[in-house]
């Protein structure tokens, strides 16, 4: 795992990848070292539940309707899944239902810092949450 050795008091050694999702394998690198000052940026679906919320400095959330998710699938898995049916079937079955239960539980909009609205990847806008409350804005702006 990253969070502890990259995280207070860790020592900085990790692996870059450890599985395979074309293959669906494990995979077995060599364990690098950090830079001291390095920051890590951690990507990926269901970070926002109970037993890792605390472990975050910064939580974003990048929110996209699920019409919007599926037809971005279809494009990006059709390789590693050969067919538009098996994209659509993993999607269903696998995702969506997971997304489902993720939102009416841990309600990751509720635990984020930011919310990234992506429907329009060439215009997402983010909204800063919490403390100073919602104020919608574009990426650009932030991001400059």
């Amino acid at each position: 795992m990253l969070l502890d050795p990259l995280g207070p008091g860790g020592e900085g050694g990790f692996q870059q990848a450890v599985y395979d999702k074309g293959t669906g394998t494990a995979l077995s690198q060599p364990v690098t070292t950090a830079p001291a000052d390095a920051v890590l940026l951690f990507d990926g679906v269901f970070l926002l539940r109970p037993e890792l919320i605390d472990r975050w400095d910064l939580r974003i959330f990048v929110s996209a309707a699920f019409e919007k998710t599926l037809h971005r699938a279809r494009t990006r898995d059709l390789a590693v899944y050969g067919s538009v049916t098996e994209v659509e079937r993993r999607f269903h079955n696998r995702y969506r239902a997971s997304q489902r239960l993720s939102f009416a539980t841990v309600r990751p909009t509720d635990q984020a810092d930011i919310v990234v609205h992506n429907d329009e990847p060439q215009r997402p806008t983010w909204e800063a949450t919490g403390r100073s409350g919602p104020s919608p804005h574009p990426c650009q702006t932030y991001l400059r």
